[in-house]
């Protein structure tokens, strides 16, 4: 990748419409090399929308995604699913898989080098504390354990011993993990954004998101309402235009870091 030019991801206009609803109006932003962004809005805001438009999994109504500088749909299949992944909002099986065989789905792409797949996926299985549920049945395992076993097949696609070209987009990636998984999720993220990987993620908790992003995208009826740096884009005024509601920011001087608590 051309380290004179950060840039990563690049959407320009990007539309999306089904049967004359907007899913997602005319959005243009650029997401460069090792940010950490957070998405947020109400619910129907896009959210998931752009992700899976980021992604791949749809195409845009009019607009257009590059990712490396190359329209996302002059990649393929293999190529792409090697520099991007993506923890879907739900992910539905219903088949009886063990655990260790749905991460190695995430290394499909890399299929003839067998002896380091192993290696990965065994790694990842350690990293999402999955090493007493190899070989169980994943309909067996409870929500937060099935969103650990996708979380592990989705990083074990874009291993590799350079992040610098990869991005990881995670739709809802807390959804069903207690506090100790998420803490451990995001102190895994950071690790791998000091080595390059750029993370794009949809977030619910605000104060999870000013906590873990460099950067915050705000949606909102299918808009783009704001896209900066954390402490710009995190004001009163842009809480209540995305949310509808009166929210107080806390600014905690031992922590460094802004608090959304509800207004009194």
């Amino acid at each position: 990748m051309d380290t004179l030019n950060n840039k990563l991801i690049e959407s320009k206009n990007l539309t999306y419409k089904v049967n004359d609803k907007f899913l997602i109006n005319d959005i243009s932003i650029q997401i460069n090399q090792g940010d950490i962004v957070s998405i947020i809005g109400p619910n129907g805001s896009g959210k998931s929308t752009l992700m899976k438009l980021f992604s791949g999994e749809i195409n845009p109504t009019n607009g257009y995604i590059k990712i490396q500088n190359k329209f996302i749909n002059e990649w393929d299949m293999i190529s792409l699913a090697k520099e991007r992944s993506i923890l879907s909002q739900t992910n539905n099986l219903s088949f009886p898989f063990k655990v260790i065989d749905i991460v190695k789905m995430g290394r499909y792409p890399y299929f003839n080098d067998q002896n380091n797949n192993h290696k990965i996926c065994e790694l990842l299985i350690r990293k999402f504390d999955l090493k007493d549920y190899i070989n169980r049945n994943y309909t067996t395992l409870s929500g937060g354990e099935k969103q650990r076993v996708h979380l592990a097949r989705v990083f074990s696609q874009i291993w590799s011993d350079n992040f610098e070209s990869k991005v990881v987009l995670l739709d809802e990636p807390t959804s069903f993990l207690d506090i100790k998984h998420q803490f451990m999720l995001f102190k895994f993220l950071f690790e791998l954004n000091l080595k390059g990987l750029t993370v794009i993620m949809v977030l619910h908790d605000i104060n999870q998101a000013i906590d873990v992003s460099k950067k915050i995208i705000m949606l909102k009826d299918s808009q783009l309402l704001n896209f900066s740096n954390e402490k710009d884009c995190i004001t009163t005024n842009n809480l209540k235009k995305l949310f509808d509601i009166d929210l107080d920011i806390v600014t905690s001087n031992k922590l460094d870091k802004k608090i959304i608590t509800f207004k009194n």
